[in-house]
Order: C-alpha cells, then sequence, then structure tokens
C-alpha cells in the first residue's frame, strides 16, 4: 500500500475514534485542551497556525465544530510541515473526553527527513542574451543562488531565494525582469528537491530625462547637482539610492524619493522622477546632551537655507558645556556638478581641559566631496589662539594651514556595522614664512577593522597614529598637536589626560599611538555585551611614547539612532573605575 494510502486510512481510523468518545449529544460551547508531541523546531509553527489551537478559547464552537477542527488537524499539520521542508511526516490525532466534559486532543508528529535540494536549473532569457557581459551577469546570478545543492528546502527560502534572483536583474539594468515559470518538485519518498527557475531579463534600461516634484523654493540646480548619473546611461538600482540619500543628506528637504519608470516600451529613455518635499526656509533647532568626556552639553543653531543667493545655506551655532564653548558661522554654497561642496567659516572656541586653557579664533575655506562610502576634504584655515596655563604665562599663537582629509568606510551597516573596515587619513601642515608662528607638517590616521565570529560575535581592531614634525611643539597651535583618553580614545581615563604634563597641566605632545581590541556578543537582536582592552599615550617624542592600558567590559543597546554604549573601564595603573557612553562605532 502507498504512503499515502496508508496515512488516509490511519486518518478515518483516527476520526471514527474521536466520533465514539465526543459526546455529540452536547449542547453549546466545548472547552479543550491540546497535549502537543512535536520536535521543538515545528512546534512554534503547529501552535501558531493550526485551527484547533486558534479557535480555542472562542465562543461559539460545540462539540460538533470541535469534532471538524480535529478532522483536519493532520492535514493542516501536513501542509504546515511541508512549508517547514518537511513532506512526509507522520502525523497521529486523537480526542478523549474528560470527567468534566472537557475534551484534550492529543497530537504527535514525527517530522521525517527535512527535504534537501537535489539541482537547481537556472534559465534565463531577454535583452540580457544580448549584451556582451551577459554571460558573466547570468553566471553571477546562478552562483548567489541561495538554494544550493544539499541546502533544506523551506518555502520561505524558495520565496526569498527568488525574490534575490530577480534583484540580481532588477538592481542592474534591468528593472522590469520577472519570473516567467517557477517549480520545485518534491520527491517526498527521497526527500529531495528539483528546482526550476525561468527568469525573462526584459530590456536593458537606461535613463531619460528628470522630472522634478517639489520644488518651490530653492533652485533645480541643487537636485541636477547632485545627480551622478546622467541621461542614457546604464540604470543602476544603487546610484538611484545613492542620489536619493544625498539629496536627503543635502539639508534643503525633509524627503527625497527617486524612482524610474519601469515600463519596457520606456525603456531606451525611462524617465527619472524625483519628489522632493522642502525645509522652511529658515530652521532653530535647540538640543541638550550628556557625554561622559565633557558633561551636560547645551546646543543651538539657526540655518537659513536661501542666504545671500538661492541655494546657499548660512548656519550659526552655539555649544557649550563644561570643557569646550564653540560659536560658529557657515557659509555652504550650492553643491556643484557631482558632488563637490565649497563653504566658508569663522569659529569661536575657548575650552579648559585639564588645566590648559585655549581661546581660539579662526576662518576656513573648506571644499569637500563625500559618498556613504569615501569622502575628500580640503580645508585652508587661519587661526590665532591664545593658550596658557594654570597660574602660568599666556601664549600667542597662529598658523595659516592647509590639510586634506580622505575617509574610506567598507562595512555593512553604517549605523550597526556586522563586518568590514572604516579608514581615516590626514596631512596638513603650515610654514613660519606664511603667516605662522612655526613651520610644521603633521600627519594623522585612524582605522577600524570588524571581524565577525559566526552570527552573534565580532572582534572590533582599532588604531590611531599620529606625528607633528617640528623643531619643537612651542609655537604650534593645540589643534594639531595630540593628547589621549576619554570615550574614544583609552577608556579608563579622564577626557585628553594623556599628554605632555606641565606642572598641573596636560598639553599636547607631537606623537599619538592607540589601540584597542574589543569582543563583542549579542544576547538578543537588541543587546548585547563587550570586553575590550584600550593602549596608548600622547608625547613629544617617539621615545617617550610609553602606551598605557584601559580595561573593562560594557552594554550595547541597538537603536535606530545606533548602538548606544555603556562601558565601565579602569586604568591598569590606577585603581578608579570611570564610566564611558557613546553613541554609534567608536571609530
Amino acid at each position: 500500500m502507498k504512503p499515502r494510502s496508508v496515512m488516509r486510512l490511519r486518518v478515518l481510523l483516527l476520526l471514527a475514534a474521536l466520533w465514539t468518545t465526543t459526546v455529540l449529544a452536547q449542547d453549546g460551547d466545548i472547552a479543550w485542551r491540546i497535549e502537543l508531541d512535536a520536535p521543538a523546531d515545528v512546534r512554534p509553527l503547529l501552535e501558531e497556525h493550526l485551527d484547533v489551537y486558534r479557535y480555542r478559547g472562542r465562543p461559539g464552537v460545540d462539540a460538533a465544530m470541535l469534532q471538524r477542527l480535529v478532522a483536519r488537524s493532520a492535514a493542516d499539520a501536513t501542509a504546515l510541515l511541508a512549508t517547514a521542508g518537511y513532506f512526509s511526516p507522520q502525523i497521529e490525532v486523537k480526542g478523549a473526553p474528560a470527567a468534566d466534559g472537557t475534551m484534550t486532543v492529543f497530537i504527535h508528529v514525527i517530522n521525517g527527513p527535512v527535504a534537501r535540494v537535489a539541482a537547481a536549473d537556472i534559465s534565463v532569457t531577454g535583452a540580457i542574451t544580448d549584451d556582451p557581459a551577459a554571460a558573466e551577469r547570468i553566471a553571477r546570478a546562478r552562483q548567489r543562488w541561495r538554494l544550493k545543492v544539499e541546502t533544506p528546502f523551506r518555502q520561505s527560502a524558495w520565496d526569498d531565494a527568488k525574490e534575490a534572483l530577480l534583484r540580481e536583474f532588477r538592481f542592474d539594468g534591468y528593472p522590469a525582469a520577472r519570473i516567467t515559470s517557477s517549480a520545485a518538485e518534491v520527491d517526498p519518498e527521497t526527500a529531495r528537491t528539483t528546482i526550476k527557475v525561468a527568469v525573462d531579463s526584459g530590456p536593458l534600461f537606461r535613463y531619460g530625462a528628470t522630472q522634478i516634484d517639489g520644488l518651490q523654493r530653492y533652485p533645480r540646480s541643487i537636485v541636477e547637482n547632485l545627480q551622478r548619473f546622467r541621461s542614457g546611461e546604464r540604470y543602476s538600482y544603487e546610484a538611484v539610492v545613492r542620489y536619493q540619500t544625498e539629496l536627503q543628506a543635502s539639508g534643503f528637504f525633509r524627503s527625497a524619493s527617486v524612482s524610474i519608470d519601469t515600463d519596457p516600451a520606456q525603456a531606451a529613455a525611462a524617465a527619472v522622477r524625483v519628489r522632493v518635499v522642502e525645509h522652511p526656509l529658515t530652521k532653530i533647532d535647540l538640543g541638550a546632551g550628556y557625554s561622559t568626556d565633557t558633561g551636560l552639553r547645551g546646543e543651538a543653531s539657526f540655518t537659513h537655507h536661501n542666504t545671500l543667493q538661492p541655494g546657499w545655506q548660512g548656519s550659526t551655532k552655539l555649544r557649550l558645556d563644561s570643557k569646550e564653548q564653540i560659536l560658529n558661522a557657515e557659509l555652504a554654497l550650492t553643491p556643484e556638478p557631482g558632488g563637490w561642496r565649497n563653504r566658508l567659516g569663522v569659529e569661536a572656541e575657548r575650552s579648559d581641559i585639564e588645566n590648559l586653557i585655549s581661546r581660539t579664533l579662526g576662518v576656513t575655506a573648506q571644499r569637500a566631496w563625500r559618498t556613504p562610502e569615501e569622502e575628500h576634504g580640503w580645508a585652508l584655515k587661519f587661526q590665532i589662539e591664545e593658550q596658557s596655563l594654570t597660574a602660568g604665562p599666556v601664549d600667542n599663537l597662529n598658523a595659516l594651514s592647509l590639510n586634506y582629509s580622505w575617509t574610506l568606510r567598507g562595512v555593512d551597516d553604517l549605523l550597526r556595522p556586522r563586518r568590514g573596515h572604516m579608514i581615516n587619513l590626514q596631512l596638513g601642515g603650515a610654514s613660519a614664512a606664511l603667516l605662522s608662528t612655526r613651520s610644521f607638517a603633521r600627519g594623522y590616521g585612524r582605522g577600524l577593522y570588524i571581524l565577525p565570529i559566526g552570527r552573534a560575535d565580532r572582534i572590533h581592531l582599532r588604531g590611531e597614529l599620529g606625528a607633528v614634525w617640528a623643531n619643537e611643539r612651542e609655537g604650534i597651535p593645540s589643534e594639531f598637536l595630540f593628547r589621549a583618553g576619554g570615550d574614544q580614545s583609552v577608556r579608563g581615563y579622564d577626557y585628553e589626560s594623556l599628554g605632555v604634563k606641565e606642572g598641573t597641566s596636560v598639553v599636547g605632545g607631537r606623537f599619538l599611538g592607540v589601540a584597542t581590541v574589543e569582543y563583542q556578543h549579542d544576547f538578543t537582536a537588541q543587546w548585547g555585551g563587550a570586553m575590550f582592552i584600550d593602549a596608548g599615550n600622547a608625547a613629544d617624542s617617539p621615545s617617550e611614547l610609553r602606551p598605557v592600558y584601559g580595561y573593562g567590559v560594557g552594554v550595547r543597546w541597538i537603536t535606530p539612532a545606533g548602538s548606544l554604549n555603556l562601558d565601565i573601564a579602569q586604568p591598569k595603573d590606577s585603581g578608579k573605575v570611570r564610566l564611558h557612553f557613546t553613541l554609534g562605532v567608536r571609530f
């Protein structure tokens, strides 16, 4: 007798037994309980979706309806288990009345072997076959097919694999790609699945004219200049998403969306549709915060989006905390084609850190280009600084410096990175022949490498190196020298408390070295823990650069804004424990 016939006979016999044990003449609602004997991996699936569970406790269920629910439980369970990859289960259902009139439903499940993929045939037709690079693109799509041979075949994985296959084509020139046929033939006796999927790529899409909706206050050039692709170029989903991200980050718009017309008839020149919601002309922001480095913080800013002429952003910002007070004003010019943007700014700052008091006034001209993955920035800055130690003489310093910064991000998620790297390199300098009290050259670099270990663990390796080449540090503004310690440096030490000692003060040195090894583990999707060791210091010569150590543990809470980090750290040379609080990855 075939397995299916045996299963039908078994279900009929069980239903007959249930019929004889049920009080058929009972009127009104009936109560029942369920005893489920099933493997742990399928219990939640059955408990959530079987009707005999879902109707329990509902009014209006009498003995006859309960009988019908139980009658179809075996068939429903069989269908549910098929979605989890079990196509030859053994299921027994029986019921027994209790003395108090309630019913007990017994469900016994043996999964059987999970079905596994025996073969996967992915065929591709359409305009992509005329593409000179078609063979490579199709081979890449097949290589990335998620249901590899010998992997378990489950309904959710089957659906996800087909969606991912379509994205391979839709994101890279063929947004009208579709699956024309798909089949998964399962042999229950061998628990093997043969997969066949046919994809029609549709036509190759190229960008057409850009249509902009929502502009009222700001010039069209803002939207046009941030667009990196041009009419006639091959469509790329990544380029469209990047364009949308840059519009949202420009400061002019509350929201922005970018899409293309996916009508295959318009593929040769698909319209690019941009919809924006503008910010008001003026914006006032007030904020407060707290940092374990600098204590309570208050901020206020005013922005006007059409300063002097349309598309120029003027902003003024005041920031106050216990150690630093900063007032700056900036004029950001309209973004240029290709993404470059110029800024002019003036800033006044006072700081009192480790008994070093600095008062600085600076004027800066900047030119910057950025994407989510990479940034380039040039800055020409002239600054005057009045610097004094506690009860010490006052030094007046000035520098006209040219500086360059390059940042590269290669992480899987900018807010919550699980793998990848970040790098920032800076070069700069000043000359005593050009409005500077001392000639110097400065180099600085920091990097982060995240090494995943399984799904829930990772190691963060972080480092900083800095050097200032000059005959001596006197005459160099404190901004260009180095100090260490604090939330983003060597934890266990106060903010910028590591450097060159001068009496009771700590001043910046010409050399810096910091390194971190941190192990992180996720307990849940939102909560994790960390153990770490930090080492580093700042000094006036490489021979004096002797590291100090801080070590500790921390808690990681994942929020939509990134990771909130609470660390308890202790310096190796002191018994004092310090608390450190940060938001985001330490970079």
